[in-house]
């Protein structure tokens, strides 16, 4: 890792980009979350809270490392061949019918779910199943308990917050093999999934959305550094101009929330920059960009590919 110094935009630019990023964040939610989240196409299935959480878990789950579109289908079709087992009763489906969906979804090896090269000798299918067991698991300790998941997050929320919840699932000893890291970015997924769904769909509670999180990918990490939102960037030594993301996440989500926006979606409006095709790691369409005219434009930072500079 190596830190390079650059030349940030002023507060008040940077107050102004961040509200930008925001509402453009907000925009586009609202208009493909249930794309995003994977919702199965059932008039009823959305409202009932129990199911949405649940299946919801699961789904993130198993997206940690994999290909975005492919873990959708894998969710759906879950869903579509178990049905409220899956939700409820996991452990009563075998294996064999699990893995049988797995392999169809995802090619008998797993690589169009998670690219084999990246997970240090662990063979995707088996991957996959140890996630399901986590999920399986946690099913079985709430049915322990008599709880709902339903009623395990809302009271979490209401005596502990949003970061009192994120921590009780990222530290739960039955979830934490199914995460990857100490601060796994799909359990705070997560909960800003939930806090959204709380708050705008079924409307059971007001928790401040302020207080969601930021998720920062190598995607949004980039367009912090570009735009000249850091003053600070970290980058890779062997690979000069790629980000370090997950090492600049804390210092992102600071200027976030000392500036009073929602990290959630100032997090998907940059996001959103890149996915709607502005900002991307190669030839950049800066002049179309909506934050062009306050944008420093350090375009050589970039997400995962390397960048010829001087181009």
């Amino acid at each position: 890792m190596v830190k390079e110094s650059q030349e940030s935009l002023s507060k008040d630019k940077i107050k102004n980009l961040l509200a930008i990023l925001e509402e453009y964040g907000k925009q586009e939610w609202l208009k493909s979350w249930k794309e995003h989240m994977a919702i199965p196409n059932d008039d009823y299935f959305l409202y009932d809270s129990e199911k949405v959480l649940r299946y919801l878990l699961l789904r993130v789950l198993i997206n940690q490392q994999a290909k975005v579109y492919t873990v959708r289908r894998l969710s759906l079709e879950l869903y579509y061949e178990f049905g409220e087992a899956l939700l409820f009763k996991p452990y009563l489906i075998s294996e064999l019918e699990i893995l049988s969906i797995f392999k169809k979804i995802c090619g008998d090896r797993g690589k169009e779910l998670y690219s084999v090269g990246f997970l240090g000798g662990i063979k995707p299918i088996s991957l996959f199943a140890y996630r399901f067991k986590a999920y399986e698991g946690f099913i079985r300790w709430l049915e322990s308990k008599n709880l709902s998941l339903s009623d395990f997050i809302i009271y979490e929320l209401q005596n502990n917050k949003p970061s009192g919840l994120l921590s009780r699932l990222k530290e739960d000893e039955i979830l934490d093999i199914g995460w990857v890291g100490n601060d796994p970015k799909a359990c705070r997924m997560y909960v800003n999934w939930v806090l959204f769904l709380i708050n705008d769909i079924w409307k059971i509670a007001v928790i401040d959305q302020k207080e969601s999180f930021m998720i920062v990918d190598g995607h949004v990490g980039k367009i912090f550094c570009r735009a000249g939102l850091l003053g600070e960037v970290l980058y890779e030594k062997k690979r000069p101009y790629i980000i370090e993301a997950s090492k600049l996440r804390d210092e992102i989500e600071k200027i976030v929330i000392s500036n009073g926006n929602i990290p959630f979606y100032v997090d998907n409006g940059a996001f959103y920059i890149y996915q709607n095709g502005y900002c991307l790691d190669i030839s950049p369409k800066c002049e179309e960009c909506l934050l062009s005219l306050m944008c420093k434009k350090y375009i050589k930072w970039t997400a995962y590919q390397q960048f010829n500079k001087d181009k």
